[in-house]
């Protein structure tokens, strides 16, 4: 039988993420001195949310699938003859199944779009937003137009506040924000028509996500109208209405839909992981002779298959991974043809007794 989850150890590692995280902010923020008080909300959230990301990342590592892969994956890139094909396979899998995600470009051009304005959107927001709530990057005028960044207490160059660059920079996040509003308005408009998704999609890990990006989005837009075009009229409600939903989002963030993000990187070692079986000696089926799959991973296999408490051995010695996908359909088919001649064959034989 499987034994049970021990969660002591994924509850040490995400109070010390958090206390780490904390240090973090004060050394970097010069001992709070480039700190932000009104920000005290945002960093509280996002302290905890980053305690409960590690907590429910520990704990699926805990899953003796995913430790398998994880494991494995890491042995084989540490492999010093492979060395070079392995930084090579993860760098391919980094760009082009992350950054570029051709899986999803196959599916559909509309379905990538919404993926890549909606992914970008919230990874740029996120360098952004983060390192100005912690006081790693802050600004200081310098002279009537000239503005320094300072990056964990380090000044860089002056910046004219006055020249594109300087309006791109301070405007950074609503051009994300209308990413995000383009993605999100492409995937709801999936969700409304498109049958497959129709028949599967839950309002609660589907549809929730969305409406959480959407409100920060709004809220935040709303923050600049509000202090360009309307003389910071409302201004203070808005600031909470979007320090409101966005804590929401931190805390979905762990336990929802979202989580998916932070599993992705991950799918480097299994794709590593795969490249690899195929040059591994191969698993011959006891029945037909053929090679059907990678020695690893099926002991890899047999070994998930153990820890979860399934016991699939056959009369012969062998078990049921043992044998190729064309011989498991007809041993089952075979034994299914045996269930039903002995069905018809009991009745017979007790008639035949009774006469």
């Amino acid at each position: 039988m499987p034994t049970e989850t021990n969660h002591r150890p994924a509850v040490l590692m995400s109070l010390a993420a958090s206390a780490g995280l904390t240090v973090l902010i004060v050394v970097g923020s010069r001992n709070l001195e480039h700190y932000d008080a009104a920000l005290f909300g945002y960093t509280v959230a996002s302290v905890v949310a980053f305690g409960a990301v590690v907590f429910r990342y520990a704990i699926w590592l805990q899953r003796p699938a995913t430790r398998v892969y994880w494991r494995r994956g890491w042995k084989l890139f540490q492999d010093r003859k492979n060395l070079i094909a392995n930084t090579s396979s993860a760098a391919k899998t980094l760009v082009g199944g992350m950054a570029v995600q051709k899986f999803i470009f196959r599916r559909g051009f509309s379905r990538w779009l919404m993926h890549q304005l909606i992914m970008w959107g919230c990874v740029i927001s996120a360098l952004i937003t983060f390192p100005l709530v912690f006081g790693w990057v802050h600004f200081e005028l310098e002279g009537q137009r000239g503005y320094r960044a300072y990056v964990f207490g380090f000044p860089l160059n002056v910046m004219d506040g006055r020249n594109a660059i300087a309006w791109v920079t301070f405007h950074a996040l609503d051009f994300t924000a209308i990413m995000v509003l383009a993605g999100c308005a492409i995937a709801i408009h999936r969700r409304l028509h498109d049958r497959g998704a129709i028949a599967l999609q839950q309002f609660l890990f589907d549809f929730v996500p969305h409406l959480l990006l959407i409100a920060i989005c709004v809220t935040g837009l709303m923050l600049t109208a509000s202090s360009l075009w309307l003389h910071g009229y409302m201004y203070s409600f808005i600031a909470l209405s979007h320090q409101a939903v966005v804590i929401m989002t931190l805390f979905y963030l762990p336990f929802g839909k979202l989580f998916h993000v932070i599993q992705r990187p991950a799918s480097i070692g299994v794709e590593l992981y795969q490249r690899r079986a195929r040059e591994m000696p191969q698993a011959v089926c006891p029945r037909c002779g053929v090679e059907f799959v990678a020695e690893m991973w099926l002991d890899d296999l047999k070994t998930v298959v153990d820890k979860l408490g399934f016991d699939y051995k056959m009369n012969d010695g062998h078990v049921w991974q043992d044998y190729c996908p064309r011989c498991k359909r007809v041993i089952r088919g075979l034994a299914y043809a045996s269930l039903i001649k002995h069905e018809e064959v009991g009745p017979q034989i007790k008639a035949d007794r009774r006469g």
